[in-house]
């Protein structure tokens, strides 16, 4: 490196720091990145870099930056830390943990190689192993906010809510302006059923961060839970302000419009929603429930027919989608998705049930009849299928099949109105048809009459 390549690279260098302290993170960081590129020797501009870039929640660069720096001076317990933090942001749990090993090995007064493991260990789910590096750390540093902070959260992936909201205050107590501390213990408060004083701390980590969407998130989330709907949309919406592709926020503004009845308001918000999460099958089911409650079958059909794209063991929706062609006065398509249906459920008597009210909209009366049929022989006493049994006995003329099947349910339940009704119009059909059959040969000795007197008349009309 020429002298001249080393004077740019600490101009360079000098010059990321003044943007630093102007706030001009992007320039800051191309301005670092030069200098590192001239002088990648020099372990501060290393580490410089790597702390801006988390800074920035680049974290995969910065560790990149971090482990040059460790090569360089593979003995900064500080740069190793930092090195180890990311690799537990970045889920790469077993490389940090070896490098916290290290750490210690190279200085086991050092306290930070102990209560970081407190929240690694909770990330691998070894809380035991979290709570020995709790007492190690204690015993060099009695007074840790972060091993206090650390150990709550591994308590709370216990549900140990008690004890980890005492680590919580305890770390805040310590430290109070401890990153998002009120929010843990918010969260505890309302793990505890203690919605008021949830309440209070999350509005207490509000006003030191009024844009931490998380904290607006659960605390809308209790809002609701306390009845307070109105309130919950403003912290929704609120979240929108910050962060306009937050889907969460969407789909619970989606939710709520439901809960009042405003379907189309709740579309919008859903289908925004679904643009960045098209496999959210959940998201699917709540547009087409929208839909269905406009009436808008074709719609409600197309979301529906996208979860079975998504996933086609989907029995419930095969059911509804059926529904929903019915409802679309298209009962074919509604009998092809029982008849899916009954192949992942054969023998159930509504779906067979339901495929014989197919075969009857379209006027297949006896393949209707066989689907009753097939219904009663799983379950004899299925009352659905016995009525549509019998309608389509009297659809078709066969009254006296229909009345000892409303006759046999009637001895059984004789208060069933359903079946009294059936009963009362087939004695009506009945009626109708003898006085029907009655009235046909006086109607034709009328006509004869009736000619004649024509006939007659046309004869006196000539005298």
């Amino acid at each position: 490196m020429s002298g001249q390549d080393w004077l740019d690279a600490e101009y360079r260098a000098e010059h990321a720091n003044e943007l630093l302290e102007s706030h001009r993170w992007e320039e800051a960081l191309e301005e670092l990145q030069a200098a590192v590129e001239i002088n990648p020797e020099n372990a501060n501009w290393q580490v410089s870099l790597a702390r801006l870039l988390d800074d920035m929640e680049k974290y995969t660069e910065a560790v990149y930056a971090y482990e040059k720096a460790a090569e360089l001076e593979p003995q900064n317990v500080e740069l190793l830390t930092s090195l180890a933090i990311d690799y537990t942001r970045l889920g790469e749990h077993h490389k940090a943990l070896h490098l916290f090993e290290h750490i210690e090995s190279l200085n086991p007064e050092y306290e930070a190689s102990y209560c970081h493991r407190i929240y690694l260990y909770s990330a691998m789910s070894d809380h035991e192993k979290a709570e020995e590096m709790f007492y190690l750390a204690r015993q060099i540093s009695e007074h840790c906010p972060i091993c206090y902070h650390h150990l709550g959260v591994s308590l709370t992936a216990r549900s140990q809510h008690e004890r980890a909201l005492f680590c919580f205050k305890k770390a805040k107590e310590l430290r109070p302006d401890y990153p998002q501390i009120s929010q843990r213990i918010a969260e505890c408060y309302a793990h505890l059923s203690d919605h008021v004083k949830a309440q209070q701390f999350y509005l207490e980590e509000l006003r030191n961060d009024p844009k931490n969407t998380d904290a607006l998130n659960h605390l809308g989330h209790l809002l609701i839970e306390m009845g307070n709907i109105e309130s919950a949309r403003e912290k929704f919406n609120r979240i929108l302000e910050y962060e306009p592709d937050n889907i969460s926020a969407r789909i619970y503004l989606g939710t709520l419009a439901m809960e009042d009845g405003n379907y189309k308001r709740a579309i919008d918000q859903f289908h925004i929603a679904i643009e960045n999460q098209p496999d959210n099958i959940e998201l699917h089911r709540q547009i087409a429930d929208a839909h269905s409650a406009l009436n808008q079958w074709p719609m409600a059909r197309e979301h529906l027919e996208a979860i079975l794209n998504i996933d086609h063991e989907q029995p419930e929706i095969l059911t509804r989608l059926a529904d929903v062609c019915i409802n679309d006065n298209d009962p074919a398509s509604a009998q092809y998705y029982l008849e899916e249906l009954e192949k992942m459920a054969p023998c159930q008597p509504d779906i067979l049930h339901n495929l014989a009210v197919c075969h009857f909209l379209q006027k297949h009366w006896n393949e209707g009849i066989n689907y009753c049929r097939e219904a009663l022989r799983f379950d004899e006493g299925y009352l659905p299928a016995l009525h549509k049994l019998a309608l389509a006995y009297t659809s078709t003329g066969q009254i006296d099949k229909a009345k000892k099947i409303v006759s046999s349910v009637l001895e059984n339940d004789p208060n069933n109105e359903l079946f009294l009704n059936l009963m009362k119009q087939i004695k009506a059909d009945q009626i109708n048809s003898a006085v029907s059959m009655a009235i046909t040969p006086v109607k034709s000795i009328g006509k004869r009459l009736n000619h004649w007197l024509q006939s007659v008349g046309s004869v006196l009309n000539m005298w």
